[in-house]
């Protein structure tokens, strides 16, 4: 009978002997999908001025399948350089059907001639090239101007607010423009929020940026520096919380010969047109601070000198006291005196 075990049986292991046939092509597929591997990766050009632009090639061993091939772009520094993230965003596709892509990268200024090694990856392969970067002359090149907007002669503003970053260059930048470095110091301060690069259009001898100012429940001051390498310019930021505050600008110290001592005052957003009248108070002799400030209807805030003795001991814990005039309640802040 044609339904019989044995006939049956044999149409089972009639299936069974197709089915390594069906399951090896199916297993080919994602190998075949995913064997689009790194060649190799080259820079052009491999030598540039701190600052420039270059070109990194990344070459597969065959064209990308559909959907395209995902490399991720390292540099190989011991600390991760900020430009190139930026730049790259740590990847980059090679487009279905195609061998290879190129992308326009950045790398961070150092002072003296550096090479940066860089390594594109996909599928478990890999291919490194390196980028020279060299410090310009300053009689040819270099930073020579770098200023945050200002009010009333203080970068003071609001927390969450932005503002303006312009650089200056001694001449026009080059074809490609140029990359002028934007840190903060030190590194983990986060008052201000800027690019770690602002790019000079070729031609032009200058330009601006973003600056998106962070505060906590006090005021926060930053140390901001621009540079090509070969001359670092300092400008600085506070940020106030949107609340009336009092605190510090950095570190107080009672040894002469570091910067000046600032403490500051925010007045947030809260509303006054007239301006303000803000009394200020030290629990410690020894620290003083102005009895009175006087504070503009156009300011957020303002800093004021902290007075040390040297007789005042390391570590010493002092109050300060805000009180404004007709306004809210007063704040204070506690700072530690350090060597």
């Amino acid at each position: 009978m044609a339904n019989t075990p044995k006939a049956a049986a044999g149409r089972r292991i009639a299936v069974l002997a197709a089915a390594p046939l069906v399951l090896g092509i199916a297993g080919a597929l994602p190998a075949r999908a995913a064997s689009a591997a790194v060649e190799s990766t080259s820079v052009t050009p491999s030598t540039i001025s701190a600052g420039q632009e270059a070109l990194q090639k990344i070459t597969l061993t065959e064209a990308a399948p559909a959907g395209g091939t995902v490399v991720e772009l390292r540099d190989l520094n011991e600390y991760e350089d900020p430009n190139y993230v930026r730049s790259t965003g740590r990847k980059v596709t090679v487009p279905e059907g195609q061998r290879s892509v190129t992308v326009p990268i950045r790398v961070q200024s150092e002072r003296e001639t550096t090479v940066t090694r860089l390594r594109a990856s996909a599928n478990g392969s890999a291919a490194e090239t390196a980028v020279t970067v060299t410090p310009p002359d300053p009689r040819e090149q270099q930073v020579t101007g770098f200023y945050v907007k200002q009010q009333y002669g203080q970068a003071i503003a609001l927390t969450s607010t932005t503002v303006t970053g312009t650089v200056q260059l001694k001449a026009p930048a080059p074809v490609g423009g140029l990359a002028v470095d934007i840190r903060n110091v030190p590194g983990w301060n986060s008052t201000a929020d800027a690019p770690p690069y602002v790019v000079v259009p070729a031609g032009a001898t200058g330009a601006t940026f973003p600056i998106r100012v962070v505060a906590d429940r006090e005021p926060r001051s930053v140390q901001m520096t621009a540079d090509l390498g070969n001359n670092v310019l300092t400008s600085s930021l506070t940020g106030v919380p949107k609340t009336f505050s009092v605190g510090q600008s950095r570190e107080i110290r009672n040894t002469p010969g570091y910067w000046p001592n600032h403490g500051v005052v925010g007045l947030g957003d809260l509303w006054h047109p007239f301006g303000a009248t803000i009394k200020l108070t030290s629990d410690t002799p020894g620290v003083t601070v102005p009895a009175e400030l006087k504070v503009s209807s156009g300011e957020v805030g303002q800093l004021f000198p902290v007075t040390v003795d040297p007789s005042v001991p390391i570590g010493a814990k002092v109050k300060i006291t805000a009180s404004w005039v007709l306004g809210p309640a007063p704040v204070s802040t506690e700072i530690t005196i350090q060597d």
